[in-house]
């Protein structure tokens, strides 16, 4: 069912997210550690990306000279980034590939098929929040097999709490949406309205620890919009974009430390494999 969901909204999302104000907010700020892990190596890099999207990221990796598989459950969403690819020209340095993360956690694809070990397997926006834990976990021994030895993961996923999400639904009386993200199970996500749904699960620091521990060392945790909103706030967004500006300064440059990933709206986690 999340293929549906992604392939209905996919010749729209970066319209309504990665052009946005705050989609793009939120981007930078991966970004900075994204560029930074990549500068390290001081060479190309291959990296695996789960969950591609519309291939925003992996366009930017490209774009810097590296070898970049781009994964994604969604045809709509590989379509949209198979012709961003084209129309920049970078269609020979990114190979696309449908993938469901289930079939790579069963061992029904390996490492090999996906043509790795690969240098880095990167995951944006919450990929992972549509695996449940008991997923997440049997994802982590082939998840580290798809890495080069001492090779980086970097995972962006929505934790169980979010300042902004709780403080604006209890402001407009909704109890359950200020709550939704505490709960264990399994909640149903519209990414449109009238749009299929899927099934989420909220991942904090520590279910992310217990889920990928045992393969993998947590080197950098840092919060992704603790100042900017979450994306369906962008209406507010755009009738103040200078205070827009003024909240992305401060989670670039100040709200970095990993205790505001208890409270953003997204949190980056950097692994190395052990």
């Amino acid at each position: 069912m999340s293929a549906a969901a992604f392939d209905a909204v996919a010749v729209d999302y970066d319209r309504d997210f990665t052009h946005s104000l705050v989609g793009a907010a939120q981007r930078r700020i991966v970004w900075d550690v994204l560029d930074d892990c990549l500068r390290q190596h001081g060479r190309p890099c291959s990296v695996l990306e789960l969950n591609c999207g519309t291939g925003e990221d992996a366009l930017r990796m490209a774009r810097a000279g590296h070898r970049v598989v781009a994964t994604d459950v969604s045809g709509g969403m590989l379509r949209v980034a198979r012709g961003k690819f084209e129309r920049a020209g970078l269609g020979q340095r990114v190979h696309l590939r449908r993938l469901d993360l289930r079939a790579l956690a069963s061992g029904e694809v390996t490492a090999q098929d996906l043509g790795g070990p690969f240098d880095l397997v990167f995951s944006n926006f919450g990929g992972l929040n549509c695996l449940s834990p008991e997923s997440l976990q049997a994802l982590a021994a082939p998840l580290a097999a798809c890495l080069t030895p001492k090779g980086l993961a970097i995972a962006v996923v929505m934790p169980r709490l979010c300042l902004w999400e709780s403080a604006w639904a209890l402001l407009h009386l909704q109890p359950g949406r200020a709550v939704r993200r505490w709960r264990v199970g399994p909640v149903p996500a519209h990414l449109a309205a009238g749009q299929p749904a899927l099934l989420v699960w909220f991942h904090g620091v520590g279910d992310m620890h217990r889920a990928l521990g045992g393969h993998f060392h947590q080197e950098r945790v840092r919060p992704v919009g603790l100042a900017v909103p979450p994306s369906y706030l962008e209406p507010l967004a755009r009738r103040a974009p200078r205070w827009l500006a003024l909240m992305a300064q401060l989670d670039r440059r100040w709200l970095t430390a990993a205790w505001g990933a208890r409270l953003s709206d997204h949190v980056l986690i950097q692994y190395r494999r052990r």
